[in-house]
């Protein structure tokens, strides 16, 4: 597989896997300019849930016509990944019959502690030769075979060290065996591949697309902290200026809680899932020991967010966190949003809403916060 004409990881054409599992060259000629007006479902595996969007982005214009979200298998996917091929290949299948989806192009977003970012500095070079010098800039910080990921980079800042300018740039390192497992799980869904998104790159269109959350509008030059709270992984995206500043992911999230309260409780992960669900309360307006639990779980989550945070500060002078927003399903625990801001003092909210999303008359009613990186991955640039 070669991405090496792809200008952005974030938006890659998943096309040319075809060709590396084939063995066939891929062409070196310009590729067709692709039409970004179609249908399209867009998928975000999680480990706990799969979620499910069809809509179109066309001519600046974001419309959704459905949302879905079902039980991931268990133990299917994990941090990311595919870990059992044919049981999700029968899952999503299934899951596309029994929701009559019949849109065959296919968008695929994820993230995962495979995923290797790290912010370098190289010296200003014309624009063609910016990716051989990130590669071997990028060679001296990760002992990895450069033949087994996908290079792409972004670049953040440019500036002056002695009278030289010089490029700070974001640069991605994505598994090859990863896309890979994506695009065969959609191929064996009888879907076509159609691109390939990383959820902060999802969720920093949207971010640019939209103007409000919950009906209040923010501002694209703040710094935003979007915390996607999920099963198994809490990602942590800082925003600045409508571009990604900093990313990081603890390995912890509601399956935890599960865990923890299981235990206690000498109940399944099942059973203790749903006393989470329906007891868990971070306020502790009632004592019982799911809520005892969440805010012994939680209160990890934010000294590990609270580190996270800190560094971001450290690395710049002047650098601060306006706002946080939070989603995913682990953001639905009674009493989150006023926890997080007790802990921090910085205006949080749980994402419910985003300006100028259209939604079908008959999802009218819904909250997206399962949803953004679904729909992010929507809006092709």
């Amino acid at each position: 597989m070669n991405f090496s004409k792809v200008k952005d990881l974030m938006n890659i054409d998943i096309s040319d896997i075809k060709n590396k599992i084939s063995n066939k060259p891929i062409e070196t000629k310009a590729p067709k300019k692709k039409e970004f007006n179609k249908r399209v479902v867009s998928f975000d595996f999680g480990s706990d849930t799969t979620k499910i969007v069809v809509g179109r982005y066309n001519k600046g214009h974001l419309e959704i016509e459905n949302l879905i979200s079902a039980k991931t298998p268990v133990d299917a996917v994990g941090d990311g990944n595919i870990l059992n091929q044919e049981m999700m290949s029968v899952f999503l299948e299934q899951l596309l019959n029994n929701n009559k989806i019949s849109v065959k192009d296919a968008v695929c977003t994820n993230n995962s502690t495979s995923i290797i970012n790290r912010e370098v500095t190289i010296p200003a070079v014309q624009e063609d030769e910016i990716s051989t010098v990130v590669k071997y800039e990028i060679q001296q910080y990760l002992p990895i075979n450069m033949d087994d990921y996908i290079i792409q980079q972004t670049i953040l800042d440019r500036f002056q060290v002695e009278s030289k300018l010089k490029f700070k740039a974001l640069v991605i390192t994505y598994p090859d065996k990863l896309a890979t497992k994506y695009y065969k799980l959609l191929t064996n869904a009888n879907l076509k591949p159609f691109a390939l998104d990383i959820s902060y790159n999802s969720l920093n269109k949207l971010v640019n697309y939209g103007d409000k959350v919950n009906g209040e509008g923010y501002s694209k030059e703040q710094t935003l902290a979007f915390i996607d709270m999920g099963a198994s992984t809490l990602n942590v995206n800082i925003y600045k200026n409508g571009k990604l500043e900093f990313t990081r992911i603890i390995k912890s999230g509601g399956f935890n809680i599960d865990a923890a309260l299981s235990r206690r409780l000498e109940m399944s992960l099942e059973t203790a899932e749903i006393e989470k669900r329906a007891k868990a309360d971070l306020s502790m307006s009632e004592n019982n020991e799911a809520s005892k639990v969440a805010v012994d779980v939680v209160d990890e989550w934010l000294s590990e967010l609270e580190r996270i945070i800190q560094f971001y500060r450290n690395k710049k002078v002047g650098n601060s966190i306006d706002k946080i927003f939070l989603y995913g399903g682990s953001s639905n625990l009674k009493g989150m949003e006023k926890y997080v801001f007790d802990r921090f003092s910085i205006p949080t909210n749980k994402v419910r809403t985003i300006g100028n999303v259209e939604l079908n008359l008959k999802l009218a009613n819904e909250t997206l916060e399962q949803y953004l990186n679904a729909i992010g991955a929507i809006i092709r640039l």
